[in-house]
């Protein structure tokens, strides 16, 4: 991700990090912002999962409907899948409270968004138990869906709906709608609520050959300029991985959604419970029933989130946008590559330098790290140390005012490796990395060095490019 510049949320220490020696204060101008990163999000959706899960098993410890009652709910369910696929609106708001007019305003304006979109598949279906008190139902709801041209396999939205019967005899009606399972409201990171499409509010849609792009509808013209950079990016980067020749399938598009400072950048697919600082994230999403990411694939796709009010990447020129979108989408490539394994925790995953030098690398268009705008302050910073520097560690990673400069380490650690065992061992390295092998197995297997070796190369280059 980019902070300032492009990719993650800060919120929990990200699971897979690092950080050098403090030098002195990096120069002002560094403030235009860092990319934050992506993989950021993945350490947070660890920790998140983890809470979301032990939130699942209070609610199954809770007293549930009988049998009747569940029966009811999944025709329900059923019934409201069928309206939206023939989208027909009235069965659409058929459950809904009619005397709550908020409500109904709402699911309105959800009906037609959803009806926006390019969903190969959606489906609603009660995800787990249902709470039963005494006439009311805390139901936990699943919106099974998979974009065309984004999703390799399908994903979920989680809602919790408020259902009440006023009669014995009386048909179920939904009386409230809020995201599903997590126990802090301000906190969540695996429900990936609310999408674009739940804040109550129109949304545009741009598709192109690899993207879909959303924003609100007062983002409209900002949606129609910045899908064609969505699109270069994704077709540029997209070639670059073919080229790159590793043998695993990767998503062939992207969803991007548009927003409108940091706030909403928080609060879209995840709520963080500080203001972000980032301009972009790429926010892995585990696939459909998998909440606990126990099964075969950890992550199904990703969702891209920018900031176009983001000044340094949106008000300098049409490179720098280019920048975060190919920052972010690089992200988006290997993220469905990871692989932690079983009782992993927010330290287990890719090395830091590895997921931001990589997403620089291809943010920057593969050319050599010296070209970054980062050079000039990470110059002054080397120089501190004496030009002695390892390549930093996830602890590390966010170590206070040297994020820049940790982004610029990495993407020169791509730009070595690539001059020095050529371009196709990047993307070959990189994935060997997010599926599991530690940076120590993959120097060795991939570039045959080992990464005492490696490192030290990396160093002597660094040096060289710097004095």
């Amino acid at each position: 991700m980019a902070e300032g510049h492009p990719s993650v949320p800060s919120p929990p220490a990200q699971p897979w990090a690092h950080a050098p020696a403090p030098v002195p204060p990096p120069p002002s101008r560094s403030r235009r912002g860092l990319w934050i990163a992506l993989t950021a999000v993945g350490v947070v959706l660890v920790l998140a999962l983890a809470g979301s899960v032990i939130a699942v098993v209070r609610l199954l410890g809770r007293p549930s409907a009988d049998g009747a009652e569940s029966d009811e709910i999944a025709t329900l369910l059923a019934g409201h899948t069928g309206a939206l696929a023939k989208r027909d609106l009235q069965a659409f708001l058929a459950p809904f409270d009619p005397a709550d007019k908020d409500l109904i305003a709402r699911q309105t304006t959800l009906f037609h968004s959803l009806n926006k979109l390019p969903l190969a598949e959606a489906r609603y279906e009660e995800f787990g138990a249902t709470v039963s008190t005494e006439g009311t139902f805390d139901v936990q709801v699943s919106f099974v869906h998979r974009f065309d041209v984004a999703d390799p396999s399908p994903v979920d939205e989680l809602y919790e709906w408020t259902v009440t019967r006023a009669s014995p005899d009386a048909a179920l009606r939904v009386t409230a709608v809020k995201g599903g399972l997590p126990v802090d409201e301000n906190s969540d990171m695996v429900t990936y609520y609310p999408a674009p499409w739940d804040r109550g509010r129109p949304i545009h849609v741009e598709k192109t050959p690899h993207t879909v792009v959303i924003a609100d509808e007062s983002l409209k013209a900002q949606a129609k300029r910045y899908a064609r950079v969505a699109e270069r990016a994704a077709t540029e980067n997209l070639a670059a991985w073919r080229a790159g020749g590793v043998d695993a399938k990767v998503p062939q598009g992207f969803v991007i959604s548009l927003v409108k400072g940091k706030k909403e950048l928080g609060s879209l697919y995840r709520t963080t419970k500080d203001t972000p600082t980032e301009s972009g994230v790429a926010i892995p999403v585990r696939p459909a029933g998998e909440l606990n990411g126990g099964g075969e694939q950890e992550i199904a796709t990703s969702r891209v989130v920018i900031d176009v009010a983001d000044k340094y990447h949106f008000a300098q020129g049409d490179d720098r946008t280019l920048e975060i979108f190919r920052h972010e989408l690089a992200h988006a490539i290997v993220n469905v590559l990871t692989k932690r394994g079983p009782g992993a925790t927010a330290f287990d995953g890719p090395e830091k330098w590895v997921v931001e030098g990589f997403a620089e690398y291809l943010a920057h268009g593969r050319k050599p790290f010296t070209t970054s705008d980062r050079t000039a302050e990470a110059r002054q910073i080397l120089r501190s140390y004496d030009y002695q520097q390892d390549l930093p560690g996830n602890a590390s990673w966010k170590m206070e005012d040297r994020l820049s400069y940790h982004y610029w380490l990495g993407h020169s650690a791509m730009s070595y490796l690539a001059d020095q065992y050529g371009e196709e061992k990047v993307y070959q390295f990189v994935a060997k990395h997010y599926q599991g092998a530690p940076v120590t197995a993959a120097t060795r297997d991939v570039l045959g060095v080992s990464y005492a070796d490696f490192e030290a190369g990396w160093t002597a280059h660094l040096r060289s490019a710097m004095r």
